[in-house]
């Protein structure tokens, strides 16, 4: 069956044009490879990616506390030395005198 195939194969001229499809489906085989391999990586990249949008919402909420926590820190600590002036200028009395000098 096979001698039959290949016999009229040849007497078509159907040889050539044989070759060329299994060649052309070889080379898409590769390229459909070549395709799966690239779609991997890009997977894998964007899975990256997600882990680094997610560190870096991490640390930008870290910040954020920090930076709260520094503010509410020196609004106490101005508000500490401005009780202290307030503190250290009771009892005490400013006395101004103006006088006019005559020349």
């Amino acid at each position: 069956m096979e001698f039959i195939k290949n016999k009229l194969i040849a007497l078509l001229g159907l040889s050539d044009l044989r070759k060329c499809l299994l060649a052309e489906i070889e080379q898409l085989r590769d390229d459909l490879e070549y395709l799966e391999s690239q779609y991997e990586d890009t997977k894998y990249l964007a899975e990256d990616l997600e882990s680094q949008v997610f560190d870096l919402k991490e640390k930008a909420d870290d910040f954020e506390y920090a930076t709260d926590n520094i503010r509410t820190d020196l609004e106490n600590d101005f508000q500490g030395l401005k009780d202290e002036i307030n503190q250290m200028k009771e009892g005490y009395v400013l006395d101004v005198k103006l006088t006019r000098e005559v020349y």
